[in-house]
């Protein structure tokens, strides 16, 4: 019975949704990481990097998680306004955790830029998940479809 119990959760995390998010998410991630390095090397100062790099992203990952992973239709140009606005504020905040994380990082634990920004990424993703599906896009009309 617990073996039928732990399969039946498994399908249920394991579905459509969660594999466009990991994937949607590491290629997100992947640019994140990319284009800061990539300013780092134009001799950017890594805060304004991170800065650049963080509002590049949030608005592709907007994109990407409307139209592909969460598949968000809303039905007016309002409920898009609504919906965009909901992304903006769980982002911002997500993106404060993100650009404060890594100067705490970097300048009072000395740690690598670089390493730095790929932990503070990896954790900013699991928080961007749960926020996305509780609060971003939790009006919109989805499709659930398994995988």
């Amino acid at each position: 019975m617990e073996q039928t119990s732990k399969k039946s959760f498994l399908l249920k995390m394991i579905n459509r949704e969660t594999v466009s998010y990991g994937l949607f998410g590491v290629l997100t991630s992947a640019l994140n990481v990319g284009l800061f390095q990539l300013l780092l090397w134009c001799n950017l100062d890594y805060k304004y990097a991170n800065l650049i790099t963080l509002v590049i992203v949030k608005l592709i990952a907007y994109v990407c998680n409307k139209n592909f992973v969460f598949h968000s239709k809303t039905g007016s140009y309002m409920g898009l306004v609504k919906e965009f606005c909901r992304f903006v504020v769980a982002r911002g905040l997500t993106m404060i955790i993100d650009y404060a994380g890594l100067i705490i990082m970097v300048e009072l634990l000395m740690c690598d830029k670089f390493l730095s920004k790929c932990f503070i990424t990896a954790f900013v993703i699991i928080i961007n998940y749960f926020i996305g599906k509780k609060h971003v896009f939790k009006d919109s009309t989805r499709k659930d479809t398994g995988i």
